[in-house]
């Protein structure tokens, strides 16, 4: 009598504290949940983790338009990723960084994305309540879920036999211990490290896959919560979730013996891992899933993509209020259209193809417009119909600017959201030439990457739609005269009708070449005695100043150098030879 009120005191004890457990866990949460908003996460992000969030993308990558591996280095994407992600699940933060690769062209995505991140920045309390419901799947450090979710169905499908006689022959040793304790024993102690042996081995082969379907396992019921949070503005989403979850009722099912439902673990969750190891529980249970799988897997398709596209713009109205009320703007974004009726489009016999037979004349035009990743950015804005010539000296906001440019662009089309005052310009396939290297596998120089760089602009400016291009130096890897010759032809034949490409460079000739074709624009510095001062703003008219010879002065270069060098280069603009 004494052992039973003691078990049953011990019983009443666990059940308690797993109540006030939750409850308490709940409240943690939804504190951390409304404090993290609008911040940027601690999370780190190793180059293991960087190649899992592929993964997804690469399922889903289109032949055309989406962000190449050139320009996702150049405006350095992953940084800025890294500063978005606000995501609570392993599918969030997989989706948003897929959508960073993939402008959109379609108004009515567009508008459906400005619904819900809007809806999220505006209703705290249900934001957190679908949070809240999305937190408990958790993420992964390592793998890619998505990855694995579809690799399960390359596993050797197998028997529960082994796994039940495992149990069967535990249960009998320890009842012989019972009858015959010495032998009974030893035959126990025996099975046990069998047990644990072959549990290890075939869990081992299993790891990232058991750790996937507890992913999945949570991705069930969270769906399963969200669908009963009732919320009129997401109805579209949890009544697909709904309508999916029902085919997996028996996959969710003592879902304990795979892991726990909670992403960091509870105490009752240890003490089942020795069950699992001993009796082969999780192994059971995960074969009779596979047999689910292999019939819904594209259901669970379909869940994933759901839940991840509703995080990532949970993470997006994040990153709105990490902006400010006033850092950002809703992008205005025109489809062959143009805001001013004396730029027409024209209107051609070789674009016949096309089903409205127009060419979309581009347009960019931004308000205060600045890069979200400076602490403290200086704002610039632009308005223009055709491409762009950007002058002026060494670290004076060249770089920059086109990063911002092209930022703005990619984040308008895919998170309906710029970091700018105003924003209203085409739809545009994004591509840069800016930060290339020699590719020394390849036994490349770097004029040769940069040839085959600008080519790439070339071949995409081809696509019915309006290109946006960036180069950053144009041809910088070869001598002058060849350069200044080849980049008029190769900036002049990316000015098409569709296409608007800014450019920077040093060749104040190329100003002059191309002027009927692009507008002039330059940063400038001011150079005194003791420092040069860069005010990383956008002036009309193509550079002026002459400071590279004055920052030789400030740094302390000899007198007689200073001279000849202005001399020389006085001569030169005279009479055109360098003396």
């Amino acid at each position: 009598m004494e052992y039973l009120v003691i078990g049953v005191t011990v019983v009443l004890f666990l059940v308690g504290k797993g109540i006030y457990d939750k409850k308490k866990y709940r409240r943690v949460v939804r504190q951390r949940l409304r404090e993290e908003f609008g911040t940027v996460s601690e999370q780190e992000y190793t180059p293991e983790k960087m190649k899992s969030l592929l993964s997804y993308y690469e399922a889903i990558k289109r032949d055309a338009c989406d962000i190449d591996s050139i320009t996702w280095n150049d405006l350095e994407l992953d940084e800025l990723f890294m500063v978005m992600n606000r995501t609570v699940s392993a599918m969030g933060e997989e989706y948003l960084y897929a959508m960073l690769h993939q402008p959109q062209f379609s108004a009515e995505e567009m508008e459906e994305r400005e619904r819900l991140i809007s809806f999220f920045q505006n209703n705290e309390e249900m934001r957190v309540d679908v949070q809240e419901a999305l937190y408990q799947i958790g993420k992964n450090s390592k793998l890619s879920v998505y990855e694995c979710m579809n690799y399960i169905k390359n596993i050797k499908r197998e028997s529960n036999l082994p796994h039940y006689l495992a149990v069967i022959m535990l249960a009998a040793a320890v009842v012989s211990a019972f009858l015959m304790p010495s032998v009974g024993i030893v035959a126990t102690c025996a099975v046990i490290i069998w047990n644990l042996t072959s549990y290890m081995k075939r869990k081992g082969e299993l790891d990232a896959y058991l750790s996937t379907v507890t992913y999945l396992i949570r991705l069930l019921y969270a769906t399963e919560d969200m669908a009963k949070l009732a919320v009129p503005e997401l109805s579209l989403y949890t009544e697909r979730m709904k309508s999916l979850n029902r085919h997996f009722q028996s996959f969710k099912r003592n879902f304990w013996i795979i892991g726990s439902r909670k992403p960091t673990g509870d105490m009752m969750d240890m003490l089942v891992s020795y069950l699992r190891m001993l009796f082969h529980i999780d192994l059971i249970k995960f074969n009779s899933m596979l047999k689910i799988y292999d019939k819904h897997v594209a259901d669970l398709n379909q869940l994933y993509e759901t839940v991840g596209y509703l995080d990532a713009l949970c993470s997006v109205a994040s990153f709105r209020a990490f902006l400010g009320e006033d850092g950002y703007c809703v992008p205005e974004l025109l489809s062959d259209s143009l805001p001013n009726p004396e730029w027409e489009q024209v209107h051609t016999p070789s674009d016949k193809g096309r089903d409205t037979g127009v060419i979309p004349v581009p347009y960019y035009e931004a308000e205060e417009l600045y890069h979200p990743l400076l602490e403290h950015p200086v704002k610039n804005s632009i308005r223009t119909n055709r491409s762009v010539l950007l002058t002026g000296s060494n670290a004076s906001g060249k770089s920059t600017f086109l990063k911002s440019v092209a930022i703005g662009a990619l984040l308008a089309q895919t998170i309906h959201t710029v970091p700018a005052g105003s924003y209203r310009a085409s739809y545009f396939q994004i591509l840069s030439s800016m930060a290339l290297r020699d590719n020394m596998q390849e036994s490349e120089s770097y004029f040769i990457v940069e040839i085959k760089s600008l080519k790439r602009m070339f071949e995409a400016a081809k696509a019915p739609v309006c290109t946006l291009c960036f180069v950053d130096e144009v041809l910088r890897g070869t001598n002058t005269v060849e350069r200044i010759a080849a980049s008029r032809e190769v900036l002049a034949g990316l000015a098409g009708e569709r296409t608007i490409c800014f450019a920077a460079t040093h060749d104040i000739e190329l100003t002059y070449l191309l002027e009927q074709g692009c507008d002039n624009y330059h940063f400038e510095e001011t150079v005194t005695n003791h420092q040069v001062e860069f005010d990383y703003l956008l002036h009309e008219g193509r550079a002026t100043s002459r400071n590279a010879i004055k920052l030789l002065r400030m740094l302390g270069y000899p007198d007689e150098v200073i001279e000849r060098a202005e001399a020389s280069a006085e001569h030169f603009l005279k009479t055109g030879e360098w003396k």
